[in-house]
């Protein structure tokens, strides 16, 4: 029998006889494992490489903050539409359906859901407040009664709250009632003050408020028609695990609903009812007040009793018992139990957060942010929390793995 000493070269028709195929590998055949090459060559390579890689890093890096820097002039409007998009997102859904799978008409009509709902309200809203902020001094002195103040006045000099009342509105404590008087006319003056500043910048501002109202309308609607795709695409260009950054996206939608809906949602149904007790009880400015109400109700451990309150023993001082104790019973029994009903109720088992460390959070984004941070404080914080249970996670599991391989083990035979 013949030893068949033939190889085969896959770029040859014909085998390769015994002593070609062993001076192919000494060369290093191609298509096989060649040995690696060394020398210069390959360090000027490997240089080269890397400032490719450092020039490429740099030029995406100043492009993302143009970028940045681009979209940041309308980061709140746009965060706006974020924000309303994941909370109308349900919603949308459903109008999806009812419409057979036609995403562009139902993206129009979930806008114009928002439209109806949120901003033409919002609109109604701001023009009544602005209505009651331009007479609020000389309504509330008409409202409350001749002689209110100083009935107020007198009764805080006689109480045990004397020193403290001078103290938060300032003045002698010597100089009595008057003094005092002076000081509540002089709260309220500025109160009414600031909130005319705060509408005239508005009305200064017009065309850029509707500019703001315009980008967060269409990037609603572009949202709802293609969130969740460049969500996925965000989700794949994070640096981390498909389920960590799909975990986080998640806490992000879950706490934008669980604000919403039992903050917001809350604190919104705490305003209307206790607006509808302020008009009855016959207190001047209802929509001020309803708006103080609401702002109060939203912020953690104050909560809507620090409008409604002083409200009931204003109108008790003023000369209407009947309307103060009336007020008391209704703001306790309804205003103030619509918190414990409804979020237990719309939140159900919902996220939470660490109490001081959320009221932290939403004044500190209420000051970033303005009245967004009420959403965006909690979110990140949030978000926080989530990062530092993912490390928690690895942490553990990277100790747990390396108490099962034991310590490492050292051949007594090795040479040093």
């Amino acid at each position: 029998m013949t030893e068949n000493n033939d190889r085969v070269d896959p770029r040859r028709s014909e085998p390769m006889s015994g002593d070609e195929a062993r001076d192919e590998i000494g060369r290093g055949a191609p298509g096989r494992d060649a040995p690696p090459r060394s020398g210069p060559a390959t360090g000027v390579e490997e240089l080269r490489r890397r400032a490719m890689a450092l020039g490429f890093a740099v030029v995406a890096l100043a492009i993302l903050s143009l970028l940045f820097a681009i979209y940041w002039q309308l980061a709140r409007p746009i965060l706006w539409a974020g924000t309303l998009a994941v909370l109308f997102y349900p919603l949308h859904r459903l109008v999806v359906r009812g419409l057979w799978g036609r995403e562009s008409v139902a993206a129009v009509v979930s806008t114009g859901v928002l439209l109806a709902v949120v901003i033409i309200p919002s609109v109604f809203v701001v023009i009544s407040l602005a209505g009651e902020a331009r007479d609020l001094w000389p309504r509330l002195r008409d409202g409350i009664g001749p002689g209110s103040f100083e009935r107020m006045a007198r009764l805080l000099e006689e109480s045990r709250f004397r020193g403290l009342a001078h103290m938060l509105l300032g003045g002698d404590p010597a100089s009595g009632a008057v003094a005092l008087q002076a000081k509540l006319q002089d709260v309220a003056l500025g109160a009414q003050e600031f909130l005319l500043q705060r509408l005239k910048s508005v009305t200064r501002n017009v065309p850029s408020v509707l500019l703001q109202v315009g980008v967060t309308i269409v990037t609603f609607y572009f949202f709802l028609r293609r969130g969740p795709v460049w969500a996925r695409g965000v989700q794949k260009a994070l640096p981390l695990e498909r389920d960590h950054a799909s975990r986080l996206f998640d806490i992000a939608a879950q706490t934008i609903n669980v604000v919403f809906r039992g903050v917001l949602l809350t604190a919104g149904a705490q305003a209307l009812a206790a607006g509808l007790g302020y008009w009855v009880a016959g207190a001047p400015l209802p929509v001020l007040l309803s708006l103080l109400t609401f702002l109060a109700a939203v912020i953690p451990v104050v909560g809507a009793a620090a409008a409604w309150v002083p409200v009931a023993i204003a109108l008790f001082v003023s000369g209407r018992p009947e309307a103060g104790i009336g007020l008391a019973i209704y703001g306790t029994l309804v205003v103030s139990l619509l918190d414990n009903v409804l979020r237990p109720l719309i939140i159900g088992r919902g996220m939470k957060l660490p109490l001081l460390w959320l009221f932290l959070s939403i004044l500190g984004g209420l000051k970033l942010f303005g009245f967004l941070g009420v959403v965006a404080g909690p979110m990140v914080l949030s978000l926080a929390l989530a990062v530092y249970r993912i490390y928690q996670e690895g942490w553990t599991e990277a100790t747990e793995a390396t108490r099962k391989l034991g310590p490492p083990r050292v051949d007594p035979t090795a040479k040093h």
